[in-house]
């Protein structure tokens, strides 16, 4: 007999970890006055130094562990030429590295299109999304632009993306590609597919080449070299239904928030976070593992002192799990820190204290109805409160809980994202 599938028939183990409740975990809270943060990323400078971007183009620095903040400085976009025939729809900051030397890094995005009234329709033939750099190697006083990202025969899109500096002195920065924009051309239903490519520099970020790519649905990764040179990634694992997937293939209805049926084609099935490693510098990488349930992504990968690996990730809130081989099992331990805010990423420092940063977003939508991310209560028509995309920087300080505790609970082994098949 035919039954439904969902995301967690092939995923028993992510489902079992998941369907406990999470463990409170203390954090230190910081909520601060500073604005136009969304999606926001954090780096570590050569002496400790953090630093985040607002999208509008202000730099925000602490010098003291992430407890104060201060403006450094508001960074011009310095964007390129548009092609012929396309208006400038939005511009922002969508990631901020910091290399060796201190060399301030900025990745800019812009969405344009032929000047019609389309809104959010991305299947306008002129929708056209393009990334670019800017750097800075003397703390924001003066700027300059790369050019643009070449993602050909794709749009690139730089959504919440960290340029890393490898050992050997090479920068890479992981950039969402999509098909659905190239300006004039209709998008194919079978390249409706969000990827993600690596580029790579070796001049302190002056110039940029495509280095390589991750699998499909692989949007906004994370990435972190280990002292074995193996590089690892976070990265949140979303596919839509396909024409090819057995027709009661069923998302999770509780959580979707579309229109329609949840078995349509197109809604999404996975939107979770998965963990890829790659030995070979980042040119190939494994197939994506899932470590966490639906909607639980935006992930970070961090490495203590003691090369523990800890997965920081959100669901309406901030929560994070613990590997201690690489991130060959996980911890079935969940940690719930914050349980507001959605985008988050997070540093390590010197004494492995985490400093997480976050988005303010209070609310969030479940089938059009607004809810409190705290309580899941829904929100009276007309209060005031930070509604999804909003955002004023909010900040964790936080340490992971002893070894000796995590194992009390255990580990699982998470499998490999696979497409689903019916069964009988």
């Amino acid at each position: 007999m035919t039954h439904i599938r969902t995301w967690a028939d092939p995923h028993p183990e992510v489902f079992e970890v998941f369907r406990q409740s999470p463990i409170e975990w203390p954090c230190e809270q910081i909520a601060t006055s500073l604005s136009s943060v969304f999606q926001p990323t954090v780096v570590k400078g050569p002496d400790q130094e953090l630093f985040t971007a607002g999208t509008e183009g202000q730099i925000f620095y602490s010098q003291d562990s992430g407890r104060n903040w201060t403006l450094l400085a508001e960074a011009p976009p310095l964007a390129p030429g548009l092609p012929e025939g396309l208006t400038s729809m939005s511009c922002g900051i969508n990631g901020i590295g910091v290399t060796e030397s201190g060399t301030l890094l900025l990745v800019w995005g812009m969405a344009a299109n032929d000047g019609g009234d389309y809104g959010e329709n991305r299947d306008d033939e002129s929708y056209h999304t393009f990334a670019w750099m800017t750097r800075s190697e003397d703390r924001g006083h003066t700027w300059q632009a790369t050019e643009p990202f070449d993602p050909s025969p794709y749009d690139v899109i730089g959504d919440q993306t960290t340029p890393v500096q490898l050992r050997d002195g090479r920068l890479i920065v992981p950039l969402i590609v999509q098909a659905w924009a190239r300006p004039g051309k209709a998008v194919a239903q079978n390249e409706d597919i969000i990827r993600s490519f690596i580029f790579s520099s070796d001049d302190d970020g002056r110039s940029w080449s495509r280095f390589s790519r991750f699998t499909d649905h692989s949007p906004e990764p994370n990435l972190l070299e280990l002292p074995s040179g193996e590089i690892v990634a976070s990265i949140r694992y979303q596919r839509s239904k396909a024409p090819e997937d057995p027709p009661e293939l069923a998302t999770d209805a509780r959580l979707y928030s579309g229109t329609g049926s949840p078995t349509d084609v197109g809604c999404q099935l996975f939107q979770h976070t998965a963990f890829s490693s790659s030995t070979d510098g980042g040119k190939t990488w494994a197939t994506p593992k899932i470590v966490t349930g639906s909607a639980q992504q935006s992930g970070s990968i961090l490495r203590l002192s003691d090369e523990t690996l800890i997965l920081t990730f959100g669901r309406y809130g901030q929560r994070f799990m613990l590997s201690y081989d690489s991130g060959r099992t996980w911890s079935r331990s969940v940690y719930q820190l914050y349980r507001c805010g959605q985008y988050a990423r997070s540093v390590v420092l010197d004494d492995d204290t985490v400093v997480t940063v976050h988005d303010s977003r209070e609310t969030w939508r479940l089938r059009g109805q607004r809810l409190r991310c705290y309580d899941n209560s829904p929100v009276p028509e007309g209060e005031d409160v930070d509604s999804w995309g909003s955002g004023r920087l909010g900040v964790l300080r936080w340490k992971v809980p002893s070894r000796k505790m995590v194992e009390r609970d255990g580990f699982f082994t998470p499998r490999e994202a696979r497409n689903l098949e019916a069964s009988d």
